[in-house]
């Protein structure tokens, strides 16, 4: 399989809706890289419940895409906001989650 054609394959399946879909909305206002190499994320959806998930440090928009997906338990899809950042689309699907929101170290070692 050349690069190519992984990556439509892995976009295809990677929980992250497109533009113009149907598909609910979790917005993730904070996200925490732990010195223990953790990414800490809390997504709230619409309703304003919220949820705190707990990932390795190189976890992807995919994997926390699949975990809102698991979490909605009804949709297959999902719109991740950012505010800060954006929303990313299935071809942002392998950056990771630190990666995308800028975040470099731990917050244990920030001052």
């Amino acid at each position: 399989v050349t690069g190519g054609v992984r990556e439509i394959r892995e976009a295809a399946v990677s929980h992250l809706a497109l533009a113009g879909s149907r598909a609910p909305v979790f917005t993730v206002l904070d996200v925490i890289v732990r010195e223990s190499g953790t990414v800490e994320v809390v997504a709230h959806n619409l309703a304003g419940d919220s949820k705190t998930e707990v990932f390795r440090a190189q976890a992807t928009l995919a994997q926390l895409a699949r975990r809102l997906v698991e979490w909605h338990g009804r949709c297959r899809t999902v719109f991740i906001d950012f505010p800060d950042h954006g929303a990313p689309t299935p071809w942002d699907c392998r950056k990771t989650i630190a990666e995308w929101t800028g975040i470099a170290r731990p917050l244990e070692a920030q001052d």
